[in-house]
């Protein structure tokens, strides 16, 4: 089925109006991002205190498996970013002296949230979702209703087996006995 132009228009707008805002603020951190490694690695030539640098000490198989590294003198430990200034290796262990990239980590954690956020990751919409999940099963019963006819004529109230039986009561009328005759 082929659709009209006015149709593809209109269809690829919705789409761009609901991508657009988590794509320009992603676009916007990674600018940002970007300009905070700028600025430190002029701080960096302007040179750093020893003292505002953090060592941190790694053998040769935890810088593989403990480390993510964006690139050779960036990388991330726990959460936290780190910018290699110098490192040292004696025998199996690494010295590395980094800056401790504090505006970094954040925007990192921003990205996540964000990111999360736009794919129904986010611990809010897990919960939202569970919420949406079991309400929505709330109107379907568990067990199978089992209805049998007495004979008496009175009106019982009957609460089904369901996840909330409060929502689902049903009015139940015993047929009269004998049954009527159909002419």
């Amino acid at each position: 089925m082929i659709f009209p132009l006015k149709e593809r228009i209109i269809a690829l707008s919705l789409l761009f109006i609901l991508f657009a805002p988590v794509a320009t603020i992603y676009t916007f951190l990674q600018f940002e991002k970007s300009t905070i490694r700028r600025e430190l690695k002029w701080k960096m030539i302007a040179g750093i205190d020893l003292e505002e640098l953090v060592l941190l000490k790694f053998s040769k198989e935890e810088t593989q498996t403990k480390l993510r590294w964006e690139h050779s003198k960036e990388f991330e430990y726990e959460g936290q970013m780190y910018d290699v200034v110098s490192s040292e290796i004696k025998g199996d262990t690494i010295f590395y002296h980094c800056w401790w990239d504090h505006e970094e980590t954040k925007l990192n954690k921003k990205l996540k949230i964000l990111v999360a956020n736009a794919f129904d990751k986010g611990e809010d919409n897990q919960q939202k979702q569970k919420n949406l999940h079991t309400y929505l099963w709330s109107f379907f019963c568990t067990a199978i209703f089992d209805w049998q006819a007495t004979p008496s004529q009175k009106t019982e109230l009957v609460f089904q087996d369901c996840l909330h039986p409060n929502i689902f009561n049903s009015i139940r009328i015993t047929p009269p006995s004998p049954p009527p005759k159909v002419s």
